[in-house]
């Protein structure tokens, strides 16, 4: 009986005895694993999906970057119509795109074409909470006690990926990459919501919970390789920020002043800086319901709209983005 309890205790510890020994070994190599070289291998087929922008036949492309709200707010075709140069933009954004991806994808274009870069900025992207959005290998960037309240929350298998992801580091897998895309897409890589607006129902807190997940500094690490990149390459960098509803405006600023406050701090603290396009209540997206399917997203009607409004805006000559910018007025 006393060997078969002792049996019994060995194996009930070696499990997490192993958990243990794992969990060190991911914050002792914490920086190996998030290595730009490790980073790039991961996102080359992200980054193949961007080869038709080599197709264009023109030495000046303005490069539209960021989450969804860029991805939807802008029309390539009608900024290129209102355009008089023979430049053209083009748009690398997605849902719940990145800086880190971003960057790569940006990497991978002749500097020499790029004429202008602008990068969203959606506070919220920023968060490890959006790792929910992402590439799992991102799960190995929580700490325990943020990794536990994921697999609570959104991934019950978050801990069996972690681990499973930190083994395959051991190996030197060739994953396979998707050859180039040529064919242009509609619209340049802008995407358009036909959705009918609907009433606000976001809750901007619920999209950061710093308190449970924390900020993640990757993302600001490589939104400061981005201007680098940029200033090494002389590629003229502005930041922008897209339009918002009113009611979502109006909780945002009653429910996160301080967390937009950390985030300035965070931007100030990275050495992040840029001429800043438009502001949460831009002027002239009045009229909510006609604009937005809901808080952040501008449907087809609200694209139109505020195309035309930052052409304009890119058109005028804008101070440099300070700390206490004020986002919610013009």
């Amino acid at each position: 009986m006393k060997k078969y309890l002792v049996q019994l205790l060995y194996f009930s510890i070696l499990p997490l005895v192993l958990v243990i020994i794992l969990e060190l070994l991911i914050t002792l190599f914490h920086d190996d694993i998030f290595s730009e070289k490790r980073l790039e291998k991961l996102f080359l087929n992200e980054v193949s999906e961007y080869g038709w922008i080599d197709s264009l036949k023109t030495d000046s492309i303005n490069v539209l970057a960021g989450s969804s709200t860029v991805k939807y707010a802008l029309s390539c075709s009608q900024l290129n119509n209102l355009n008089p140069d023979s430049s053209y933009y083009v748009n690398i954004a997605a849902d719940a795109r990145d800086p880190i991806v971003t960057y790569f994808i940006i990497k991978s274009l002749d500097p020499k074409q790029i004429t202008t870069l602008y990068m969203g900025l959606d506070p919220w992207i920023y968060s490890k909470k959006y790792y929910n959005y992402r590439n799992n290998f991102f799960y190995l960037d929580f700490n325990i006690f943020q990794a536990i309240y994921f697999s609570y929350e959104f991934d019950q298998s978050a801990f069996l990926q972690r681990y499973k992801l930190f083994l395959s580091l051991l190996f030197d897998d060739d994953s396979q990459v998707s050859a180039k895309k040529s064919e242009v897409p509609i619209d340049f890589g802008s995407g358009a919501l036909t959705k009918i607006p609907k009433n606000f129902k976001n809750d901007p807190h619920k999209l950061f919970r710093i308190e449970t997940y924390g900020w993640s500094d990757l993302q600001f690490i490589y939104l400061k390789k981005i201007i680098d990149y940029c200033q090494t390459n002389k590629i003229p960098f502005s930041m922008i920020v897209p339009p918002k509803r009113s009611d979502f405006i109006h909780l945002y600023q009653k429910d996160c002043s301080e967390i937009h406050k950390e985030y300035l701090q965070h931007l100030t603290d990275k050495g992040i800086k840029g001429t800043i396009i438009g502001t949460f209540d831009q002027h002239g997206m009045d009229g909510d319901s006609i604009y937005f399917v809901d808080g952040l997203h501008l449907i087809q009607r609200g694209q139109k709209k505020y195309s035309e409004i930052f052409y304009q805006l890119t058109q005028s000559s804008l101070p440099p983005a300070q700390k206490q910018y004020d986002w919610y007025t013009n």
